[in-house]
């Protein structure tokens, strides 16, 4: 019974892997602007980060300080021209590269 339960937990992270990856390879687009963020814990300040690429569901930034996940914000960004302004939440960050004591990352953002 156990071997059983562990071969269909393998199953299903190999089936949501997969979708995973099929979602990041798919319908992205690249942004050229800005992406302006009031986070909720600090609604009168904009935070301002280099936006890299946006889909349906959500876009990537790129800041030189870390962002702890579960972040939740407005964000207003151009997708094809069009102003948008959207909820968003931080799912994950991570490094993207290292210069000396400069470190850059990447975050993804849901769009709610």
């Amino acid at each position: 019974m156990e071997l059983s339960q562990s071969i269909r937990s393998a199953i299903r992270r190999a089936t949501e892997l997969a979708l995973a990856e099929e979602r990041r390879s798919d319908g992205r687009t690249k942004l050229t602007c800005p992406v302006n963020i009031h986070w909720h814990h600090r609604p009168f300040e904009l935070q301002s980060y280099e936006g890299l690429d946006c889909s349906e569901t959500g876009l990537r930034i790129r800041t030189h300080n870390f962002l702890a996940e579960g972040l939740t914000g407005r964000a207003t960004f151009s997708q094809a021209g069009i102003p948008t302004t959207r909820t968003v939440v931080l799912s994950w960050t991570r490094e993207s590269k290292s210069t000396g004591n400069d470190v850059i990352w990447e975050a993804g953002l849901r769009l709610l």
